[in-house]
């Protein structure tokens, strides 16, 4: 007597929704962040140049410029600390 194996009525690709997006991952994220972190600091580099050759450009547009710079790279410093310390942390744990 042969017994046929079990199989199933739909493939497995077609079980979960139809239109899955794929997540993004941390390498997305990060690199997203880092060139919005490079365009701020191309804008206030921007600015300050214009600044130092005599164009017309406000001052206070030109502090703004270099005050969301340094609240930029001041945040992803702390991003990355915190991240190196999770790391450390993950690393000395025991299985």
């Amino acid at each position: 007597m042969d017994i046929a194996p079990i199989q199933s009525q739909l493939p497995l690709a077609q079980t979960g929704s139809k239109t899955a997006a794929p997540a993004a991952g941390f390498a997305d994220l990060l690199g997203r962040a880092l060139g919005q972190l490079q365009a701020i600091s191309d804008t206030a580099d921007q600015k300050v140049n214009a600044l130092a050759t005599g164009q017309d450009v406000e001052l206070h547009d030109v502090m703004l410029a270099v005050e969301a710079e340094s609240l930029a790279i001041s945040l992803a410093t702390q991003v990355r600390t915190k991240a190196v310390e999770a790391y450390q942390e993950i690393f000395r744990m025991q299985i």
